[in-house]
């Protein structure tokens, strides 16, 4: 997936370094041992159209992007976008495609099915 910002190209990889890069940010930590379910805990708030948790996701994304665009930037660029909708789509797509996304929006697309099972 790539982004335009200030007329420059940027690749998103959503890989294992796009959910390290999560890790650092989102750790849960739970009696002091650190635990990497950034993606698994900030999924959710992507899939139900939180602005702030797709600027961070699109930044986590340009982590193998030299130079890289700055989160302030990434801001920008979701506040300007004109079809905002198919950004969280096409972010969303590329994480059910990637190796290091799949499982968690699997899981996130069952849960999301039980709850609707179950009203």
């Amino acid at each position: 997936m790539q982004i335009e910002i200030n007329k420059k190209k940027y690749t998103c990889k959503f890989g294992v370094k796009f959910v390290r890069e999560l890790d650092k940010k989102f750790a849960v930590v739970q009696d002091g041992v650190i635990f990497g379910l950034s993606l698994s805990t900030k999924l959710p708030e992507l899939a139900s159209g939180n602005a702030a948790t797709l600027s961070e996701f699109l930044y986590a994304a340009t982590i193998t992007e030299s130079p890289r665009p700055s989160q302030d930037e990434i801001d920008d660029f979701v506040d300007s976008a004109e079809d905002i909708e198919s950004v969280f789509d096409d972010v969303l797509k590329e994480l059910e495609e990637s190796n290091a996304g799949k499982l968690a929006v699997r899981e996130l697309k069952k849960n999301l099915a039980n709850q609707m099972e179950n009203n």
